[in-house]
């Protein structure tokens, strides 16, 4: 979709706690961690982390344009905010990461370990992203899943998206198949209402049966779009499907974003298979 990709969504992991040595003093070392939170004994550990491991931080800590604390601030992370590695060996105990688009550098004595590339240390599956958008299905079929786009509700009323322009990347074939023919995007998505993005992992016009285990409700959906951004992803350490809000009004009973780690289970089914509850 051309429009902003959405997050909108911490998982329970024994911490893995990373210490910095780095050069700069003990006292300009604890200022990096804005937040000024208590000493985190230092264990003396250097350890190398494959590149796309997710990384948390323990503290408000600052991002650098460099591996010490005399190299400029970018940006800084609240405590929580994940964090994924692009260079596998530390310099001067800071780690090179990205982090909402932004890439810098951090103090590895905030950080604690929450999941490597092969797959999640707690909750989620192994997954991946590069680039834009995922294109590789996550195993196992287990997403995150947030609402984005223009739909209707139960009660016939149309609803709109503030952060989402609702013209879906795979307008030109919904067109063609009948699905939205003549149709504006977000008269597509109204008239459709029952479908998601991840065109990068399924392809257009794929049909997805969406579960949530929670409650064991289903939905059917075709895939419209294209999304969600990787950055989306790694901030929260797995793979996410994009849902219109019909489905997640209907598995979750409302909107869901990133942060909300709301599970749902993805299998790919017949295209002739019927839109909507599937229970």
């Amino acid at each position: 979709m051309t429009s902003p990709l959405r997050p909108a969504p911490l998982l329970v992991l024994a911490p893995f706690w990373l210490a910095a040595c780095s050069s700069a003093s003990p006292e300009d070392d604890a200022r990096d961690a804005v937040s000024e939170a208590p000493a985190i004994a230092d264990t003396s550990l250097s350890s190398s982390f494959a590149i796309g491991t997710t990384l948390r931080t323990t503290a408000d800590l600052n991002l650098r344009r460099g591996p010490s604390t005399s190299h400029s601030v970018l940006s800084v992370m609240p405590a929580g905010s994940l964090v994924t590695v692009v260079e596998p060996n530390p310099v001067n105990q800071f780690y090179h990461v990205t982090w909402e688009g932004l890439d810098g550098w951090c103090s590895g004595r905030y950080l604690e370990l929450v999941s490597s590339p092969g797959g999640n240390t707690g909750e989620g599956a192994p997954w991946s992203c590069v680039g834009s958008y995922g294109t590789t299905p996550v195993a196992g079929g287990r997403y995150y899943a947030t609402s984005f786009g223009c739909w209707v509700d139960a009660d016939g009323d149309a609803h709109a998206d503030s952060g989402d322009n609702c013209i879906p990347g795979c307008l030109t074939q919904a067109r063609s198949a009948g699905l939205c023919a003549g149709s504006s995007g977000p008269a597509c998505e109204r008239s459709v209402n029952w479908y998601a993005a991840d065109a990068g992992r399924y392809g257009c016009l794929a049909r997805l049966r969406v579960s949530n285990p929670a409650n064991g409700r289903s939905a059917v959906v075709v895939v419209l779009d294209y999304g969600p951004a990787c950055w989306v992803e790694r901030s929260v350490g797995a793979g996410i499907i994009d849902l219109s809000s019909a489905v997640t009004e209907y598995l979750f009973g409302g909107a869901r974003g990133a942060s909300d780690r709301a599970e749902v289970t993805v299998t790919e089914v017949p295209a002739s298979t019927p839109l909507g509850p599937a229970d």
